[in-house]
This record gives C-alpha cells, structure tokens and sequence, in this order.
C-alpha cells in the first residue's frame, strides 16, 4: 500500500490500515534512531530521501538515476557504475528495515516497506488486537521542499519537520567507502562457560587434542567463501596435520571429508573426480566412528552425499547437523548449500540469512551469492541483481559460477550491454572454462542448470 491519496483523504478511505504522514515521520524517526540503522549512514539517507519524495507527492518518479543525483551528488556517468551501488543499498535497506521490525521495531503501529524491483517506499498500519481504531481524515498536501537535499553522502545531520514534511540536512562525504560498521554480536556468559569447560575437557583428555581441535577450528573458518582449488588445497593440508596431531579427533576427518568433496564438485566426470569423492567418504565415515553424536560428522556427510549427486541424503545428513547443533553457522551454511543445488530454493534462502544473524565479525560465507542465485531461480532477477552486485563490491571472490549468474542475470533483466561486457570478461578469463557441464554436475534438476545457461547464450557465450 502507497502513501494515501492527496485533499485530506486517502484512497482507501475509512481504511484503518492506512498511515498518515505524522505517523510515517514518527516510524521514520524510530528507524534512524534504531541500533539496526547505527553507522549505515548511506543506508539511513536513502531510506530518508524516498520517504521524503513519496511525501511530497514525487515517489512514482523515483528511480536509480534521481537516487545517484539527489542522494549521492553524482552523475550517473561519473566513474565507476553508480547505478549498481544504488541496487546494491537497496537491498541492504530492505534487509535491515527486515532485520528492524523483526527486533527494536517489533511493535511499531507504522511500518515502511521498500518492495523488490521499486524505489518507492509503501507505508503500512500493523493491525491492533481489539476494535479497529476510529479513522480520521489526514491532510497530506504536498509541501514545498527542496528539490536535493541529499547532495552530499554519508552521515546524517539533523532532522527537520516543516508542515508534516521531514526534511534531511546531509552531511560529509565517502560514497564509495563503505561506512558501514558491523555491530559486534553479544556473546552470554553461559555460552563462554560452555566453550571454556569443552577446552579443559579437551586439554585434560590431551594437550595435543586441543591443539588438534584449535587448528580444525582455524582451517573450518577457511573452507569458505573460497572455492578455488589451490586455496582448498591449501586448507586440506591444514585438516591433515589435524589428523597427524591427534588421529583420534573426528575434526581432523570432517574437515578433511568436506574440502575433498567440495574439490570432487569441480571436477569433470572421470578417475580424479572420482577418486576425490572415495577419499572424502572415507574421511567422513571416519569422523562418524568417532563422534557420531557431533553436528561436523554429519555435515561432511552431507556434503560427501551432496558430491555424489545423492540430494536426498545429502539433505537428510544436514538436517541431522542441525538437530545436534542448531547454532552451527558452518553446518549451516553447507545445509544452505545443499539445499540451494537441490531446489529448495526458499530453505536455501532461510539457512543463509539464518547465518546471516549469528555469525561473528570475522566470519565469511558465500552468503550474497547464495541468497543471489536462490532469487534468480525464483524469478526475482532484480533481487539477485542487488545480492551479486554487494558480493562484488564487497570483494568476495569472483568465480566462473558467480560471474556466470551476474551475466545471465544482467541478461534476464535486459542488460544486455552489461552481460555482453562481463561474458566477454569470462572467456577471456577463463577460457575454455566447462561452465556448462559444471551446473549441470551441481543441480539435481537439469532444468535449473539450463536456466541459468540459456541466460549466457543470450549474452553471447558459447
């Protein structure tokens, strides 16, 4: 639902549900003011900015182009792609309004939504428990404001309420820079007691157990978001020093079991794919004799299972992790996975913004290119436009699967210069690259891989 109809009444009228603009200024407020919003100062701007437009009658004219004028002072030729940037907060703007009423704003009578595919904020009414509340007629005459106050980026100054109308004065500068700081996650009493009585049961059993069980920690973290073949060597070597230090540690074989069948996944068909997979299962069954019990185990079972095309039991042994480590963003993360190639698109999304939540400051996961590709197969192309777009701005590693999606996905959006421009990247790159051949290896539905290369042979690839 838009901003109410202009004259002082709304076009749903006598509608409870909808919100004047008192009561959206206010919502507005309460969202700046919130520790979801702290230090998104870009973020806080463009959430001001379309509100402020709607309210003054202008929201069916907001596009990306005014957002890079009137938000960010830049042309939209300038430099370097303006235009994605404004894709790419969008979605962020959408994720924390999510994350905000799930958390400070759960109460909030307004709500502002920013839909996918629009700039152009709606404005809601949550329904109150008991007798719907007396409507009364808002006058929501446009107020003349300036046309650009939002010419600089970056930190938020003061607020300005003129006839109803929020007005933001911005200051600063550092668009390209990302200002954005991560708010440390609180770690509870109980859960540093548990993890320092696991450590002295460990140190008790062997000093050289807790040393295994601090590098399987280290080389777990380094698994992802890489998937480059040199650098998951590289972990392997980690895990089986892990197993040399102490070969009656389950980590050791775990991990081992998950990089080896993640390196089988990006193989041809043949005797090394299939030696890969062997050794991984072994690995696995391995750290299921030893700790059966264990979220791990059961996770490289998952995704042994997973590199044998063995979807059903890949998604069982997942599940299986989660039920013994619920709050495990690694296994997690591999059920996000395995559910991503086997379909479930919407689980997929779910277990990724599930580790989303939880996970620590340092931590990375190909969480961008997870919920990027699960919105693609649903259809939700800008979507995935936006989750692409932050992975690469963000500097996480750009594979021939990534760049593969980015340009079906520009194709599917009729960015065809675009997906022209990075098609030519990937066979110059990687030429010769079996990018066909490989989705077809990683979805256990044909058709999905097919969709995903019909967009490259609309931008050229072959």
């Amino acid at each position: 639902m838009g901003i109410p109809g202009e004259s002082g009444t709304s076009k749903a009228e006598g509608d409870a549900s909808v919100p004047g603009s008192s009561g959206i200024i206010s919502a507005l407020e309460a969202i700046l003011d919130s520790p979801e919003f702290e230090g998104a100062e870009r973020v806080q701007a463009f959430l001001g900015y379309v509100v402020n437009e709607t309210l003054q009658g202008r929201g069916e004219s907001i596009r990306g182009k005014t957002i890079v004028e009137d938000v960010y002072g830049r042309s939209p030729v300038e430099g370097r792609d303006p235009m994605a940037v404004v894709r790419v907060d969008a979605g962020r703007l959408r994720r924390r309004l999510e994350t905000y009423y799930a958390g400070s704003g759960a109460n909030d009578e307004v709500r502002i939504r920013l839909t996918p595919g629009s700039y152009e904020p709606s404005f809601e009414r949550k329904p109150l428990d008991g007798p719907a509340p007396e409507t009364r007629e808002v006058d929501l005459t446009p107020v003349p404001a300036p046309r650009r106050p939002w010419l600089l980026p970056a930190a938020l100054g003061g607020l300005l309420l003129s006839g109803g109308i929020l007005l933001l004065g911005v200051v600063g500068s550092g668009f390209w820079g990302d200002t954005e700081r991560r708010t440390a996650k609180a770690t509870s009493d109980r859960t540093e007691e548990t993890a320092r009585a696991v450590r002295e049961a460990l140190f008790s059993a062997s000093p050289a157990r807790l040393q295994a069980a601090n590098l399987s920690a280290e080389a777990r973290r380094l698994i992802f978001p890489a998937l480059e073949p040199r650098w998951l060597a590289i972990v392997l070597q980690m895990f089986r020093l892990t197993i040399e230090m102490d070969p009656g540690f389950h980590g050791g074989y775990a991990g081992a079991a998950q990089v080896e069948a993640l390196l089988a996944v990006s193989l041809p068909p043949g005797p090394e794919r299939d030696g890969r997979i062997a050794s991984a299962s072994a690995s696995a069954q391995r750290a299921m004799s030893l700790a059966i019990g264990e979220s791990w185990s059961h996770s490289s079972a998952a995704l042994v299972a997973f590199a044998q095309r063995d979807y059903a039991a890949a998604l069982r042994s997942s599940s299986r992790a989660l039920q013994l480590g619920p709050d495990d963003v690694h296994a997690l993360t591999v059920d996000a996975l395995v559910a991503l190639f086997a379909g479930e698109f919407e689980h997929a999304i779910a277990a990724a913004d599930r580790v989303e939540e939880m996970r620590g400051p340092t931590d990375r996961f190909p969480l961008l290119g997870i919920r990027g590709t699960a919105n693609f197969h649903l259809g939700k192309y800008e979507a995935a436009l936006e989750l692409f777009s932050e992975s690469a701005l963000k500097g996480d590693p750009i594979s021939p699967i990534s760049l593969g999606y980015l340009i079906a996905t520009n194709a599917r959006l009729g960015n065809m210069d675009q997906a022209r421009e990075m098609n030519d990247l990937l066979q110059s790159a990687w030429q010769g690259y079996p990018l066909d051949a490989l989705y077809r290896t990683l979805f256990r539905d044909g058709a999905h891989a097919q969709d995903v290369i019909d967009g490259l042979i609309d931008a050229g690839w072959h």
